[in-house]
């Protein structure tokens, strides 16, 4: 009686990190959440910049700033961390998407990806970088999700749907 307690306590003890652990490892990479607050992201390719009001729970990283509905349209082939760094490799419609992340999501990220589609009979590869930075609370007036460009111009939450 003494051994089988003993073996349910020590079952007990080791299943709810064993579950965790095996979570974390199949966290997929658009489950990259930033901190709540306001970021600002930079393409390093482009002038436009936004802010955007992030609600850590609903904040999807790749799907908000890297392909829209990534989530429901690509699969991900690959995937593995190393420290504060992120790889994957997903099939998305049309296209092969290849990201690096590297970074604090409370602080400051890089995320770079590789976009492979064939166009006009021609592979072509398109490379984004983007840098984020973590400002603070959000503004006053600007609703989670919402991203505010350069310029002024405010696009409308997109967390509709989470």
């Amino acid at each position: 009686m003494l051994m089988q307690r003993s073996a349910t306590l020590l079952l007990m003890s080791i299943l709810p990190w064993c579950i965790a652990t095996s979570a974390l490892a199949a966290e997929p990479a658009q489950r990259l959440q930033r901190a709540t607050g306001l970021w600002k992201v930079t393409p390093t390719t482009s002038p436009f910049s936004w802010e955007i009001c992030v609600d850590q729970e609903r904040d999807r990283l790749i799907d908000d700033d890297l392909w829209s509905d990534f989530e429901q349209e690509c699969t991900i082939a690959s995937q593995g961390r190393d420290g504060d760094s992120y790889v994957f490799q997903s099939s998305c419609p049309g296209a092969k998407l290849a990201g690096h992340f590297k970074g604090d999501l409370a602080k400051a990220y890089t995320l770079s990806s590789d976009t492979t589609m064939e166009l006009n009979g021609k592979t072509e590869v398109q490379h984004l970088e983007l840098e984020g930075v973590f400002q603070g609370a959000c503004p006053a007036g600007l609703a989670p999700g919402a991203k505010k460009m350069r310029g002024g111009m405010v696009m409308k939450t997109l967390y509709t749907h989470r």
